[in-house]
């Protein structure tokens, strides 16, 4: 990928999906203060959230190291969009963590002697 329309196309891409991973993350958020058990398709599109996430960040990465070919200096001024995509993974994954909590049986407590 060396042609700057052909690599300002696929930096729009990672930017659309970022914006739409926000949203699905502060749904996730509002979800995951919830009283109540997280449902099955809940938990479901955290998961495929999360493989889109992971392939996603798997494709920016190869840009880069597309773009690293042309200009160093260039790829080293994306690093703050994949890091922007790990952070969205973490937020996701700790959402989901909650989430998947709702669905865990408590521990009991062992009274105090």
């Amino acid at each position: 990928m060396t042609d700057p329309h052909d690599i300002r196309v696929t930096l729009q891409h990672f930017a659309q999906n970022i914006s739409r991973w926000r949203e699905e993350a502060s749904r996730l958020r509002i979800r995951a203060k919830r009283k109540g058990i997280a449902s099955t398709k809940v938990l479901v599109r955290v998961e495929d959230t999360s493989s889109e996430l992971y392939r996603e960040i798997e494709d920016f990465n190869a840009t880069v190291a597309a773009v690293a070919k042309q200009s160093p200096r260039a790829a080293g001024e994306l690093a703050e969009v994949g890091e922007a995509l790990r952070l969205l993974l973490l937020d996701i994954t700790e959402m989901g963590t909650q989430l998947y909590s709702t669905r865990s049986a408590p521990i009991a407590q062992e009274p105090p002697h």
